[in-house]
């Protein structure tokens, strides 16, 4: 998570983490809290909550990020994904604010690979249930999606590792395609992708 905030991926207070709890991973899992500077944030911070979304100990000084459903739909949406990053990427939110964004191709076969395709959620109210479904609902065609006027979502089945290469990844695909366009405006997209 640090890595993450030193990187400007995470920012002071936006952007959050969660994952499935090892002991119950369909019962649990364990979410950032909110408010709280991402730098600051160590494991005795993070707020347990069930599948049905409840605060496990209430009793707890400290708040779930208010971004919890969408964390709490995607792991209902498939019980493979285990480790969830929501960020608000430099890039990335500036991209998802673009009223008419342009249709960015693969570029190298490395980040068509990680970000098959730049799917943007259509807005919804930060941390509403709506928004849960809608990115739910966008998982099943990409891991990595971006969030109108908002941020990024990024998943994994395996680890914080790989949710985290995804979001750079996007960051990284969005800076390639400014670099381009300095350079000219028609773009060969990498072979093999459609």
């Amino acid at each position: 998570m640090k890595e993450l905030y030193q990187e400007k991926i995470l920012t002071d207070i936006g952007g959050n983490l969660s994952f499935r709890s090892i002991e119950d991973p369909k019962k649990y899992f364990w979410i950032t809290p909110s408010g709280m500077k991402k730098d600051l944030v160590e494991p005795e911070h993070l707020i347990k909550m069930t599948m049905d979304g409840e605060e496990v100990d209430s009793d707890s000084e400290l708040s779930p990020s208010v971004e919890w459903p969408i964390h709490l739909r995607i792991y209902q949406e498939d019980d493979d994904f285990q480790f969830v990053v929501h960020s608000h990427a430099p890039l990335a939110t500036a991209f998802s604010i673009l009223a008419e964004p342009p249709k960015i191709p693969p570029l190298t076969a490395e980040l068509g690979f990680l970000v098959p395709e730049i799917i943007i959620v259509p807005y919804q109210q930060s941390g509403s249930t709506e928004l849960g479904d809608a990115v739910a609902e966008l998982l099943w065609d990409s891991q990595t999606l971006i969030l109108e006027n908002h941020g990024v979502v990024a998943v994994s089945e395996d680890s914080f590792q790989n949710a985290a290469i995804k979001t750079r990844a996007l960051e990284e695909y969005l800076q390639l395609y400014l670099n381009i366009k300095k350079f000219g405006e028609k773009i060969r997209p990498f072979p093999g992708f459609d």
